[in-house]
């Protein structure tokens, strides 16, 4: 008897199988090609900065912008009150030592001039009146005393001669006459002596009063020398050889006493203002050596002066020349400062990479000894300057390491150079 076979026989799901592993190979093959990507990268060797790690003295330098300013500043003020007539020199133009510059107008000071010169005319002929007039009095008291001591001398030899009489016993001579010849001898003496001193008291009372006289006129002197030399004002000159480096001043402008009329830049005599910024000024001393550069010349400076504020994040450092200037330099024109802070001798450095600090450990790429291939390398940075940077681990002497900003290529390892 024949049964019916009614178990059913499974077919194998060949189909699902190859599908998974089709995807699990996708997979694995989209895995293998992310990492490749995230390890390794390709980039042209014209988009990134390059730089060989040299030995030798690593000076150590801070970098700080500036401009040249003049040492000796000087600003010309007007002494009195006028008008702008003439403006002869312009900011910029080099000029000596009392050139005319700005030109004023001040009629009253003109017109005050000329009464203080009529008025010394008037004080000099009643001081000339004055003399003459004590002349006269003096000469009529030399008169009065000249009588007088005649009279005198007169008298004392009446005096001698009845003297000599009465001795002899002659009557020709009265007792009286002779007692008053006496008595007319001492008075016209003490008269004599009287005299004498009213005159030399009228010398010493005239004296002061042609004293009094001279100083009023000596007073006035100096009020006429001060207007004048208000009047000379109205003609402002130059104080110094050198730049006019302001004027602001118009034609008819009304200037009023201590008014700014122009500044005045000694010529030659300039010196270097650094803006060093606050973080890099606690390393700056006087007396540090510095090379400015004007884009034409270096210079070679020293440290003369360091501000001890901070503004707006910088500290002013002047510095003086030990050369003579290029024929570029000027006031106001700008210029890059280099301070040597210090010098280490023998030692590993390179130009600074981009975002790299000092005393610290950061990856860069070191390219392999062809130049095609850079590999992420740990490197320890030490001292650093405005422009180099001290290398004290992870590099040897003639490394290539790449320079320019990194960000794009941080998540790879390697990257190959084209």
């Amino acid at each position: 008897m024949d049964y019916l076979n009614t178990t059913t026989t499974k077919k194998f799901p060949t189909k699902r199988i190859l599908v998974v592993g089709s995807l699990f190979v996708a997979l694995i093959a989209g895995v293998w090609t992310l990492k490749s990507q995230i390890t390794q990268a390709s980039v042209s060797k014209n988009s990134v900065l390059t730089a060989r790690v040299q030995q030798g003295e690593f000076t150590i330098k801070v970098a700080a912008p500036g401009v040249l300013v003049p040492e000796d500043i000087r600003w010309v003020a007007s002494n009195v009150e006028g008008k702008v007539e003439r403006i002869l020199k312009k900011p910029g133009a080099v000029v000596s030592q009392g050139d005319l510059i700005v030109e004023l107008t001040n009629p009253e000071l003109q017109q005050k001039v000329e009464e203080l010169n009529w008025e010394r005319q008037a004080l000099s002929a009643e001081l000339n009146a004055l003399s003459t007039d004590q002349q006269t009095r003096l000469l009529d008291m030399k008169a009065a005393v000249a009588k007088t001591k005649m009279q005198y001398e007169q008298a004392r030899m009446r005096l001698n001669a009845e003297e000599i009489l009465i001795n002899q016993g002659n009557a020709t001579v009265s007792k009286l006459d002779f007692e008053s010849s006496k008595l007319t001898v001492a008075q016209l003496k003490e008269t004599l002596d009287i005299d004498n001193q009213r005159t030399e008291q009228l010398r010493k009372n005239l004296a002061a009063q042609l004293a009094a006289h001279q100083a009023r006129l000596s007073k006035l002197d100096k009020t006429i020398e001060r207007a004048e030399f208000e009047l000379a004002s109205l003609q402002v000159k130059a104080p110094l050889d050198g730049v006019l480096q302001a004027m602001p001043l118009e034609l008819g402008q009304r200037v009023s006493p201590g008014s700014n009329v122009a500044k005045f830049a000694k010529a030659g005599d300039l010196i270097a203002e650094l803006k060093v910024p606050e973080l890099k000024a606690s390393n700056v001393v006087v007396g540090q050596k510095v090379i400015i550069d004007t884009r034409f010349s270096e210079i070679e400076g020293t440290v003369s002066r360091i501000d001890p504020a901070v503004t707006q994040g910088t500290v002013q450092v002047d510095v003086t020349f030990n050369q003579a200037l290029p024929p570029e330099a000027r006031p106001d024109l700008s210029v890059d400062g280099e301070i040597v802070i210090n010098a280490k001798a023998n030692a590993l450095y390179i130009k600074r990479p981009s975002a790299s600090q000092e005393n610290r450990t950061m990856p860069i790429f070191k390219l392999n000894p062809t130049g095609s291939i850079a590999e992420k390398t740990a490197v320890t940075f030490g001292l650093a300057s405005s422009t180099e940077i001290e290398v004290v681990a992870g590099l040897t002497k003639g490394d290539t390491v790449i320079i320019s900003e990194q960000t794009q290529l941080a998540r790879h390892e390697s990257i190959t150079l084209n």
